[in-house]
């Protein structure tokens, strides 16, 4: 193992393993958002992304009509149809993919929104997608990932508190045939997932929680 991937593990690993937190820092969302900008900081942004899966009632015309009709109309998005019950909404930073399928009385729905603009963080994108929100909605969940491009980094960079903040605790990291991946859980218990990814053009950080639902 390199020196340079050696220090990335390092620094990924302290977020799972410093004991001391600050007591504002009491949400698993805030976590992440904490935790993603410091990621940031030592990656070059390629994307993150937002899924957000329910069921509901409605039948499938009207769900998709009703997620189209939600979104918000400033951000001027185009649509496109791939069949199948599925379609695509997207602009010049943001792909929406919507998927809705029927079983029994319910329509499942699973929205994938992904963004290759480095100023907007998950907290933003999962904001977009709270406006399809409504209380017909059941079993709501969300999913959130960061993925940076490893850049040179000090070897001193861990030493100088900079992840002294966190309390991410149970840390397991595992060998993968192209690098690391790694769980552990946030400050309320909720689950979170990194990994650390050689390519043919340099490593990739990945972060996600509960899980990291993109491929890589």
């Amino acid at each position: 193992m390199n020196i340079k991937m050696s220090i990335v593990i390092f620094i990924l690993l302290s977020f799972f393993n410093i004991g001391a937190i600050s007591s504002d820092i009491v949400s698993a969302q805030n976590s992440f958002n904490t935790l993603e900008m410091k990621v940031k900081d030592i990656s070059e942004f390629q994307e993150n992304g937002v899924k957000l899966q329910y069921r509901t009632k409605n039948n499938i015309a009207d769900e998709g009509y009703r997620i189209k009709e939600s979104l918000p109309t400033n951000m001027n998005f185009s649509y496109k149809d791939d069949g199948n019950d599925e379609f695509e909404a997207f602009n010049s930073d943001l792909d929406i993919n919507i998927k809705i399928w029927r079983e029994d009385v319910y329509s499942y729905v699973e929205i994938i929104l992904t963004n290759k603009n480095p100023k907007y963080g998950t907290k933003y994108l999962k904001n977009i997608l709270k406006n399809i929100e409504n209380s017909k909605l059941e079993n709501t969940q969300y999913f959130l990932y960061y993925e940076g491009k490893e850049k040179g980094l000090d070897s001193d960079y861990f030493t100088n508190g900079l992840v002294s903040e966190y309390n991410i605790r149970k840390a397991q990291l595992m060998k993968i045939s192209n690098g690391y991946s790694a769980t552990g859980y946030l400050n309320d218990g909720e689950k979170i997932n990194f990994a650390l990814v050689d390519y043919d053009t340099g490593s990739h950080i990945i972060i996600g929680t509960p899980i990291i639902f993109t491929t890589y």
